[in-house]
């Protein structure tokens, strides 16, 4: 896991990714579905990871059908499989499982911080994001193809701290691709390299974020 190594100002603000924080990994439908088509577990992963056609989907200029469409062609072409739109639609779609453990945790600290959401994400994925989740426990979704920037550009980070009204260093960010951390940890943000909910809230407590957990002599 990695994190910024020193924070002493108070913090004010935790921000959460979405997919594969908030959610189960953004890369495992499309696992399950390379496998299923005899290809290499990781063969669909760059197409939604570093892909050139993914990120003006994620900037708000490129629709989710027509990107599926490019994808069916290129792996058509360089694989020789071919793919079904719809199951290929849905494999993206298994990473909208939401982690209980997580949604637990964003309870916890709702009402105390300002919390908020910063997602690479897609412009139909608009109205389901603000259906599951917990809507009344953010201040807001900064969603990147609404705002036709997506992680790691700075510009989107600097949109964030304007939302929040806060000063970086009184922000916790939290990302499972760590490409996502360093422009953040750049204005001064305490980053978080998510693996699990419970590494996640070791990090926390010692941000001062979340009380330490009592000890089993304690609660005895």
């Amino acid at each position: 896991m990695t994190v910024t190594t020193t924070h002493t100002t108070t913090i004010r603000a935790v921000v959460f990714d979405w997919s594969g924080v908030l959610t189960e990994s953004p890369l495992s439908g499309l696992r399950r579905y390379s496998g299923e088509l005899g290809l290499p577990e990781t063969t669909l992963d760059r197409f939604v990871r570093g892909d050139v056609e993914f990120a003006k989907v994620e900037r708000g200029e490129l629709s989710v059908r027509d990107f599926l469409k490019g994808v069916c062609l290129r792996v058509r072409d360089e694989h020789g499989a071919e793919i079904d739109i719809r199951q290929l639609g849905a494999a993206m779609a298994d990473s909208r499982t939401l982690r209980q453990p997580m949604l637990d945790l964003v309870a916890e600290l709702s009402g105390h911080y300002t919390l908020a959401v910063l997602t690479n994400n897609v412009a139909e994925n608009r109205d389901h994001l603000a259906s599951t989740l917990p809507v009344d426990s953010f201040a807001f979704i900064l969603n990147s193809a609404d705002v036709g920037v997506r992680k790691p550009d700075p510009e989107i980070y600097r949109e964030l701290l304007r939302r929040l009204s806060c000063e970086g260093p009184e922000v916790v960010y939290i990302d499972d691709f760590e490409e996502n951390l360093p422009p953040a940890a750049d204005l001064g943000m305490a980053t978080v390299a998510f693996t699990s909910t419970a590494e996640l809230r070791q990090r926390l407590t010692e941000l001062g974020v979340v009380p330490p957990a009592p000890s089993p002599r304690a609660a005895e």
